[in-house]
């Protein structure tokens, strides 16, 4: 088989070789084999008893499930639909700009189809793409090509999160074959998190992925530790390897994740705060600067911040000169959130079913958003782009029956195009390990052999839809049309997309559950001033009720249920025509649903898989991978106000189901693309 090149590293650079193991590390790696070994999960579970001074978390599960989070079949009960029901609202779309501004509305900056991506916690990258530049997971690439082949340009993908603070490249590699170990060490925290290495491989195999999916990428780099600032000369070389292997793939390197956390995970002291942070990120960004000159100045983002700490957020950053000092350096500037908590503290959960409703309205998505008004702002004085890192529905994973509905998947587009009518360009979901609820996807347990058992979250279909409703032509303005008249206004929102300054598509939400058929309204399309076309083009995005989440169809294609899904959406493509009259268009929209409105038959063309893209990559043999759970991992993962001292990331931890064992070790692509992929 054929391998990537790799490039040397540069000269004068040494990496600091962190220890692989110390005696209890091997007996908890003993002890995690045979776990390994009798489970046909393959899930590994490691305690530390708390100090009495510890405060105890814990993950809830639902009360009968006693398998990995990401299966979890729980569904939640649907909220009551209004009554008396709404069947009739008007939707009048502005002609233009011009009409929009005398509403009181305006459109956001261009956006792209791929707006909507994935942040990917770089301990679970090799697991997601595959275990070397040379072995893809075609499921993946599925994932993706669904993507690129609507958006006309590749997926977003960020790979960091919480454990690229504790990471190090090892330009030799690990001998192994592997491109990624998670090291346990004494001393790395109260939770005993492991140290994350990485071999050059890693980034191989994104470049890879890229080759065939044309996939863009944000890049993590460490920045969380005070000893030297972990390592300084491993954080440059990390960033050197990026640029040269990336390339023009490559959107920015993140330095740092989620720093107005860091005093509450012990790594800076008491009192540390936006002074510090902008000292410290100025020094290091100039260091990488300085050891690698690269032609392009503008590499980084930041600063990540996550938690609305007061006086730690990004206007507080920006008064300690902080982006005067480095905007010369910054190619966008980001943030990071999660509209609610479930790390769980002292033991207690927040009842998904209970906070259900809150996420089956319109204002939710506008009250998340509203909140970076500030942030819009200082982005675009600087010149910037405003990018939101990382999201999901909650910190820690997610909720039970909450992260993985449908209702998921409608508040998570309202809230993706709330951002861009905002001027975000960019907005990713995390996805992390087999032990959380909001995954977009998850590939099986290692044990399982057989294709179709990838597992496909609800919030994936986001994705779709998002690059449906802005389309290749990147030249498309979103404005939520803040539609008034019924008296349940918050369960109908509607945005209108324009293209060269006419409506092009229209969205159009029903947040109602009600499988009888009576929460159906009849939304009556309307140009003011203009007409529209004869007829229009709608596809639907529907479940049977918000709760659930396997039965989901997006323009009459599923992605299927747990453990059956490579990646491709099957089924045939359905898109109804309807008829207008006297320039009326009345759509129907069911309770629950998203109806996207196309326009025009330019406007659906662009929305569409070209004849000449690729369909699918299919697969052959599926190979080897594993799940690990440290309970504390994620408590105080992906922000939102974990407690002080506890430092949580997520984590795999090393074990005999993640040895590569010669050709059959991974799965892989058809024999006609691994040629391609030994190509870089």
């Amino acid at each position: 088989m054929a391998t990537s090149p790799r490039l040397p590293p540069p000269a004068g650079r040494r990496s600091r070789r962190i220890p692989r193991a110390t005696s209890s590390t091997l007996f908890t790696l003993l002890l995690s084999l045979a776990f390994v070994h009798l489970t046909s999960a393959q899930l590994t579970v490691y305690t530390d008893k708390p100090s009495p001074s510890t405060t105890v978390t814990s993950r809830a599960a639902s009360a009968s499930w006693t398998g990995l989070p990401i299966y979890d079949p729980l569904q939640l009960i649907p909220p009551t639909p209004p009554s008396p029901a709404v069947t009739a609202v008007n939707i009048p779309i502005p002609p233009n700009s011009a009409a929009l501004h005398a509403s009181n509305l305006s459109l956001s900056v261009p956006q792209k189809g791929n707006f909507l991506g994935f942040s990917v916690e770089l301990s679970v990258a090799d697991t997601l793409m595959g275990p070397s530049g040379d072995h893809l997971r075609p499921e993946f690439l599925n994932y993706l090509n669904n993507i690129q082949v609507r958006a006309g340009a590749g997926a977003v993908i960020r790979v960091g999160g919480n454990t690229q603070d504790s990471s190090t490249i090892y330009p030799e590699g690990f001998g192994n074959g592997k491109v990624v170990e998670k090291i346990r060490t004494e001393g790395s925290g109260p939770t005993s998190t492991p140290w994350i290495n990485y071999a050059p491989g890693l980034l191989y195999t994104m470049a890879n992925v890229s080759r065939l999916t044309h996939a863009e990428w944000y890049f993590g780099l460490a920045f969380n530790y005070t000893d030297a600032l972990m390592d300084w000369q491993n954080i440059p070389l990390a960033a050197s390897y990026a640029q040269r292997i990336l390339g023009g793939n490559l959107r920015g390197l993140a330095l740092g994740n989620e720093p107005d956390l860091y005093t509450d995970h012990g790594d800076r002291p008491a009192g540390w705060g936006p002074n510090d942070y902008n000292s410290e990120w100025t020094t290091v960004s100039q260091h990488v600067l300085d050891s690698n000159s690269p032609s392009n100045q503008a590499m980084f983002i930041g600063p990540s911040t996550c938690c609305n700490r007061v006086g730690f957020e990004l206007p507080d950053i920006v008064n300690t000169g902080w982006l005067v000092a480095n905007a010369h350096k910054l190619a966008q500037i980001s943030v990071q959130h999660y509209p609610n908590n479930n790390c769980q503290l002292n033991g207690r959960p927040i009842d998904p079913q209970s906070i259900f409703a809150e996420y089956l309205n319109h204002t939710s998505a506008k009250s998340l958003t509203s909140q970076y008004a500030d942030e819009a702002a200082v982005a675009a004085g600087a010149g910037k782009d405003l990018v939101m890192l990382e999201m999901n529905t909650a910190s820690c994973g997610g909720f039970p029956g909450l992260s993985t509905s449908f209702g998921a998947a409608l508040w998570m587009t309202d809230w993706a195009l709330q951002m861009a009518s905002y001027n975000f360009t960019t907005a990713l979901m995390h996805v992390g390990g087999q032990n959380v609820y909001y995954n977009p996807f998850t590939p099986p347990p290692g044990n399982l052999t057989n294709v179709y058992q990838w597992t496909t979250g609800s919030v994936y279909y986001s994705t779709l839809l998002v690059a449906e409703i802005f389309g290749q032509s990147n030249t498309s303005r979103i404005t939520d049309l803040d539609v008034q008249g019924d008296a349940h206004t918050d369960l109908h929102p509607a945005y209108a997309v324009y293209e060269d300054d006419v409506p092009s598509r229209v969205v159009l939400f029903n947040f109602a559950s009600d499988p009888s058929g009576a929460s159906t309204y009849q939304a009556t399309l309307s140009i003011p001033g203009g007409n529209l076309a004869g007829s229009v083009h709608v596809r639907y995005f529907l479940a049977n009720n918000v709760a659930e989440h396997d039965n989901i169809t997006w323009a009459g294609q599923t992605m299927g249920a747990s453990y059956a899904s490579d990646g491709q959406l099957h089924g045939q493509v359905v898109t109804q025509t309807i008829t207008c009259q006297n320039s009326l268009c009345i759509v129907p929209v069911p309770a629950p649903a998203i109806a996207v409105v196309y326009l025009t038959d330019k406007a659906l063309a662009l929305s569409s898989p070209q004849p000449a893209s690729k369909s699918a990559f299919e697969t052959t043999i599926v190979g080897w991978g594993s799940a690990t759970v440290d309970p504390k991992v994620l408590e105080t993962s992906n922000g939102q106000n974990g407690p002080a001292g506890e430092l949580g990331r997520n984590n795999k931890a090393i074990s005999g189901a993640g040895r590569r064992t010669g050709a059959l070790g991974g799965l892989s692509l058809t024999m006609g693309l691994l040629g391609v992929l030994a190509v870089i």
